[in-house]
């Protein structure tokens, strides 16, 4: 599998030269999830997959537009803007390939999935914002060959809100690394926070400094690409 990280910024307002554009990952120019930009959609695809409705991820949000394509596009649940989305089951087969959601907690009123796409016997798993996944929920997860997720905070903890007994925002990266060493040994890292673009260039460097013994940390920035 290709994996191409189309964006890596979240939504805030500093960006650097490689870390422009908002959330995107391309797999084989056949899967996109995640539409940050509406640029993402001239790249060859298939099927659209939403791991949620925030702006950074879903680019008509922050203007109020309805999302009218006519490729095949799921999501976590039905949307005002998405008036053709397919919600996303547990588990679908898309030509060759297997893909299967699992529940994030993230946001206070939207739901979040993330996603694992199998192919050839790889595994590689696509996070999208998190502020936990819930340890029955991993423990119910094969080990992967690659997990992309988040990097919007450097500091352990993050930044979680709490509201009526929910959590919602985003952990930090040594939170990050530690939960999902449990299913995999490589993780690549996207959608950064102002404490990037507060240390650029340095940023990439802190992420990969924070490697633990057997584990390769991947920093990745608008056009990286990791093959499986």
């Amino acid at each position: 599998m290709k994996i191409e990280f189309l964006g890596t910024r979240g939504k805030i307002k500093p960006s650097a030269p490689g870390y422009k554009n908002h959330t995107g990952i391309l797999i084989d120019d056949q899967l996109l999830f995640d539409v940050g930009e509406e640029e993402f959609l001239e790249f060859p695809h298939q099927v659209i997959f939403f791991t949620h409705y925030h702006p950074d991820h879903a680019f008509f949000i922050s203007a109020g537009e309805s999302f009218e394509v006519a490729t095949p596009h799921y999501g976590p649940e039905s949307h005002p803007l998405l008036p053709h989305v397919r919600i996303f089951d547990s588990s679908l087969k898309w030509g060759d390939y297997r893909i299967t959601s699992f529940p994030v907690i993230h946001a206070l009123n939207l739901q979040s999935l993330g996603y694992v796409i199998e192919k050839d016997g790889k595994r590689v798993m696509l996070t999208g914002d998190v502020a936990w996944i819930e340890k029955g929920v991993l423990d119910k997860l094969p080990s992967m060959d690659l997990v992309c997720t988040e990097a919007s905070f450097i500091n352990k903890g993050g930044r979680i809100n709490r509201m009526d007994g929910k959590i919602y925002g985003h952990t930090g990266i040594p939170d990050l690394i530690r939960i999902l060493s449990k299913v995999t040994r490589r993780i690549a890292f996207a959608h950064y926070g102002e404490w990037f673009f507060s240390f650029h260039p340095n940023g990439p460097q802190m992420i990969k400094e924070m490697a633990t013994p057997g584990m390769e940390l991947i920093p990745a920035k608008d056009g990286t690409m990791v093959r499986l």
